[in-house]
């Protein structure tokens, strides 16, 4: 008989009574009642909790044109479940079925409708609203954010990463890269992860957002340029040693360089960069991280393979592998992309630790997640 409950439980989800049809909550509450005062108790603590879980729920997607993959949205969703529960910050992503005659106040408008960052400790929001039809892009910022994500930060970012993406028609991974830069620049500053850190409470204040943040306009599936050979190819090729490798790479960056072909990468890492999207934000923040932690870089050889790695504390500098051939030394990307993956606060781990580069990581121990530890003694 309890499992009639669990029907009553799920017809009370999909008649909306959670939503605030009363009248026929009550009914079914003393319909409940008559029939088994004990089984009663059970059904009200469990629909309580129903409730209680809806009323709270927090959304993270509202795709009303159907443009993400259902991979999609699950994906950009559990990365920002997690960052409200590690960050204390509540992004959300609205993608519109129809033109929007202003996008800044729609944002706005769309912003305080959904209560963004509601549930953090302040107005620790950011919308993500995407305008298909009419070709751009706002990301609105909620009040305590905007010292971190200032104007010229999130208008950057808009035109380095998410413009590349949404005219490779790759509107969602277009969004999971642009919040992997927004968790890099938060976690550089201190009195954010001060606040993350500490206890939750669900904002008072009358409004979260007040209209900072960036317009861009871009237009998605228009396609992006050929990638060009560069003029100076001739200058990134293999070199004597690794080391002097990964100093032609961080020249790469620097310029920008997006050419798949230069020598200085394997075979299998031409063949990867020619399918693969390379941004100028990347490129940004990658020589950003080499920059600042190329000076403590170890280098570990064995044969034809090498690994600069470095020290293990700072889970955001990964390792690079490289190969040697008749040329001299050469990145292996493919390799690193096959091994190597990032969690949602940026750090690094192993998919799998059974790989010709482990040689290089044996002071190490890596949890069942592959994430690396010191060896302790």
């Amino acid at each position: 008989m309890l499992a009639n409950r669990f029907e009553i439980i799920k017809g009370i989800t999909k008649t909306g009574i959670v939503a605030g049809n009363r009248q026929q909550a009550l009914g079914l509450v003393l319909n409940a009642w008559e029939k088994n005062r004990f089984e009663f108790v059970i059904f009200f603590l469990l629909a309580t909790g129903i409730i209680v879980g809806c009323t709270q729920q927090v959304e993270f997607v509202e795709d009303r044109a159907n443009l993400l993959s259902a991979a999609e949205s699950g994906r950009i969703t559990r990365i920002c479940r997690k960052l409200l529960q590690d960050f204390d910050i509540h992004i959300m992503t609205v993608i519109l079925d129809g033109p929007s005659a202003d996008i800044d106040a729609e944002a706005v408008t769309v912003f305080e409708k959904a209560r963004i960052g509601k549930r953090t400790n302040g107005a620790r929001g950011l919308l993500f609203l995407v305008d298909p039809t009419g070709g751009r892009v706002r990301l609105e910022v909620g009040y305590d954010l905007e010292e971190i994500f200032t104007d010229a930060f999130v208008g950057s970012i808009e035109r380095k990463q998410m413009v590349s993406f949404f005219q490779a028609d790759r509107v969602g991974h277009g969004i999971e890269g642009t919040v992997e830069l927004l968790v890099g620049r938060a976690m550089g500053d201190d009195s954010f992860m001060e606040t993350a850190a500490g206890a939750k409470q669900s904002t008072t204040l009358a409004h979260l957002s007040g209209g900072a943040g960036a317009r861009t306009d871009v237009g998605i599936g228009s396609g992006l340029p050929a990638k060009e050979a560069s003029p100076l190819a001739g200058k990134y090729t293999a070199q004597p040693s690794p080391q002097q490798t990964l100093q032609r790479y961080m020249q790469i960056l620097r310029l920008r360089v997006k050419d798949p072909a230069l020598g200085i990468y394997t075979d299998d890492t031409r063949e990867f960069f020619r399918k693969w999207l390379v941004t100028d934000a990347q490129q940004d923040n990658e020589l950003q991280t080499l920059q600042r932690t190329s000076g403590l870089a170890k280098t570990v050889v064995s044969g034809e393979l090498a690994v600069i790695r470095f020290p293990v504390t700072d889970r955001h500098a990964s390792p690079y592998f490289f190969r040697r051939g008749d040329q001299g030394w050469m990145l292996d990307f493919m390799a690193m992309s096959q091994t190597i993956g990032f969690n949602h606060k940026n750090q690094w781990f192993f998919r799998l630790t059974d790989h010709p580069f482990m040689f290089a990581f044996t002071d190490l121990v890596f949890d069942r997640h592959g994430f690396p530890h010191p060896q302790k003694g």
